[in-house]
């Protein structure tokens, strides 16, 4: 596969990858990076880089999340949020978006690693979320239960959270396709639940074992870190 076609696919699969990548690395060439650094350190490691659109529906643009209210359930795009944005031009700096300023949607995700250097690249990361969706959707029967259980407590029509799991020294990376959800539509990291890690392969895991379980990617960022 050639590096144009990968670029392709996986913008295709994951809309906004490219634009992310390339924010993602301005902000951190920005000379003011370190101030929203240390305002969210987690930010880029337990915290994804999120890319959102903003602005008038005459002029949508896209902007980088470095700043705002984070939770289990992602980030509050509702409330006070701080983009990273660039303009035409080239020219980049700070958007600062007041609750009810703006009507922010979220465009995608791409994993943070900077403090798992074991963790693959975001590529590669986001290369095995694409290979298990593939793998879910041909599989008729599992792709039935899911859509049957998805109408019944209002989840997205395909599994959408990404996950990496430790248990002591032991990570398990992989899509969630199983468990209990939380009343606010999040899974609970805390019960049993199924993960999806191979094509083939679902393993049924206790949540309450795990020292670590922390959401890499997914539309809805659904779980929690622990440890």
């Amino acid at each position: 596969m050639t590096n144009d076609k990968a670029r392709r696919d996986m913008e295709a699969l994951f809309p906004g990858h490219e634009k992310n990548d390339a924010l993602r690395a301005a902000f951190l060439a920005h000379a003011d990076a370190d101030h929203y650094l240390r305002l969210m350190p987690d930010l880029g490691c337990r915290i994804p880089w999120a890319l959102v659109a903003y602005g008038p529906q005459t002029d949508r643009r896209q902007g980088l999340v470095v700043g705002g209210r984070w939770s289990a359930a992602g980030w509050d795009l509702s409330g006070r949020i701080v983009l990273f944005v660039q303009s035409p031009t080239g020219d980049s700096g700070f958007l600062t978006c007041r609750a009810g300023e703006q009507q922010l949607v979220l465009i995608g995700t791409v994993p943070g690693s900077t403090r798992h250097p074991d963790r693959p690249d975001a590529v590669t990361l986001l290369g095995h979320v694409a290979e298990l969706t593939a793998a879910w959707h041909a599989d008729a029967e599992t792709t039935r239960v899911w859509h049957t259980w998805a109408l019944l407590h209002n989840q997205p029509p395909f599994p959408q959270t990404y996950a990496e799991i430790a248990f002591g020294g032991d990570v398990l990376r992989g899509l969630v396709v199983g468990g209990t959800v939380l009343a606010d539509g999040t899974w609970d990291f805390g019960q049993e639940f199924d993960l999806m890690v191979e094509p083939d392969v679902i393993l049924s895991l206790d949540g309450r074992r795990a020292t670590r379980c922390e959401v890499l990617h997914g539309t809805r960022e659904q779980g929690r870190g622990r440890g």
